[in-house]
């Protein structure tokens, strides 16, 4: 359904943001503390100017799809966010120490068809670990969001979302949204896909090639990612590239490009 969006980069963008507990453990099995955690979130996206597309927070780790018109804007909100949840859990357990297992890892991603997969991969989540049959089953992802008509409160931007989607109206990405899930969840074979949380940027190769441009020549790797054999019902784009950095250098990489 989407359609391929130009090949430039710009400085408003979306990006696909993954965090994970201390330790892989568990300390988000709760739906309380999940709760906590889309909270905050919802107090970051009013206070630093950044918009909700898609969300799944899991028992140890949380998958964010973001927009944004700055990297320092997903920086800010992610610090706060990463910050007021961890004090909320602590000060609910009498706990102490760390809460997360580092800083938040951030993967770019071109608005259209790339972003229909990303957006996939994070609703998916906890079907393809076999938790849940469907998306709905989970408290902690966006599926009632989705599916439901906007109202005043929601965490999620529909107007951002149908726009970087390129979707044309309400009642076509609803229709598409919740046909492709069922589909999907019925097929229960995915082949992963490991490019959308370790590579540092996900797009067609201009787009890949302009971003990569702007980062110095010694951290960056490109490379084409090859066409997956069963697909799903989720549209491919042809010719998906990815950059590739350092984790090092990735947890650095907003705040180069937000210079």
């Amino acid at each position: 359904m989407p359609r391929r969006s130009v090949s430039r980069v710009n400085a408003p963008c979306c990006y696909h943001v993954t965090h994970r507990c201390q330790e892989r453990r568990f300390l988000l099995r709760f739906k309380h503390d999940r709760r906590r955690y889309l909270a905050r979130l919802r107090e970051a996206a009013g206070s630093y100017g950044v918009s909700v597309l898609n969300y799944m927070v899991t028992s140890n780790h949380v998958h964010l799809l973001l927009w944004a018109a700055s990297p320092a804007s997903v920086s800010a909100a992610m610090q706060y966010v990463a910050g007021a949840a961890a004090q909320d859990y602590n000060r609910r357990k009498g706990r102490e120490g760390a809460f997360w297992r580092g800083r938040f890892r951030p993967t770019l991603v071109q608005s259209g068809v790339h972003l229909s997969r990303c957006f996939f991969y994070i609703d998916l989540n906890m079907v393809r670990a076999g938790v849940v049959r469907h998306p709905s089953e989970w408290e902690g992802g966006a599926y009632a969001e989705l599916t439901t008509p906007p109202a005043r409160g929601r965490l999620i931007d529909r107007d951002r979302l149908l726009n970087c989607l390129e979707c044309v109206t309400e009642a076509q990405f609803k229709e598409w949204y919740e046909g492709t899930l069922r589909q999907e969840c019925a097929r229960r074979s995915w082949v992963r896909e490991p490019h959308w949380t370790e590579a540092a940027a996900v797009g067609g190769r201009e787009w890949i090639a302009a971003l990569a441009s702007r980062l110095p020549v010694s951290w960056r790797t490109v490379e084409l990612v090859p066409p997956s054999p069963t697909v799903g019902t989720i549209a491919e784009a042809a010719g998906t590239y990815v950059l590739h950095l350092s984790t090092r250098k990735r947890e650095g990489m907003l705040d180069l490009l937000g210079r």
